[in-house]
């Protein structure tokens, strides 16, 4: 969905019209949880607070969000705000983004039983690698690759320059080239 398409239905919501959150929900109810989980850390958390978010977005949200300001970046950023919020208000501090459960980032997806091992090995990897990323370098690749931002909505949404960014995202990248290079050299 382009900035117009979001617009358009931005403006079904504020006319009462259920059918623009329905499409934009369509659109970006498994980027929101990508974004929920890594805060929260809890997937029940992450898909009420997923839930929340469009909720929000029925009632008060759609009236806020103001055209032509990226709205990729605006949803990541209130869905991360309202993560910490939640964080705050149950008294846990916990503000690294961090993909401890990734499985759940495969949430919906068919698992066959010959493929089982095989996929479970991969996540293990995956979750071993993105831990040796710093939590700066792991935000930005998550909100890249998870979340399937632009650099310029990943600048806008961590409050960081561009440059920034594709530095934080390119040198996460070689790190985990590096110790994927270490795995299987030790297989």
């Amino acid at each position: 969905m382009n900035d117009d398409q979001f617009e358009s239905m931005i403006s079904f919501i504020n006319r009462g019209d259920k059918q623009g959150l329905r499409k934009i929900y369509d659109e970006y109810g498994k980027m929101i949880y990508s974004v929920m989980l890594p805060v929260v850390k809890n997937p029940h958390d992450a898909e009420d607070l997923t839930s929340d978010f469009f909720v929000k977005l029925w009632e008060k949200l759609a009236a806020a969000y103001k055209k032509g300001n990226g709205h990729k970046a605006w949803m990541v950023t209130a869905a991360r705000n309202m993560a910490i919020d939640h964080l705050r208000k149950s008294g846990r501090e916990e503000l690294v983004l961090d993909i401890s459960d990734d499985e759940e980032y495969h949430i919906n997806e068919p698992i066959s039983e010959s493929n089982t091992e095989e996929e479970t090995l991969g996540k293990l990897s995956l979750k071993e690698a993105l831990e040796k990323l710093n939590p700066a370098e792991r935000e930005i690749i998550n909100l890249k690759i998870f979340a399937m931002m632009t650099f310029e909505e990943i600048a806008v949404a961590v409050h960081k320059p561009m440059g920034t960014v594709t530095w934080r995202y390119r040198n996460g990248l070689k790190k985990l080239e590096r110790y994927l290079k270490e795995v299987q050299n030790c297989e």
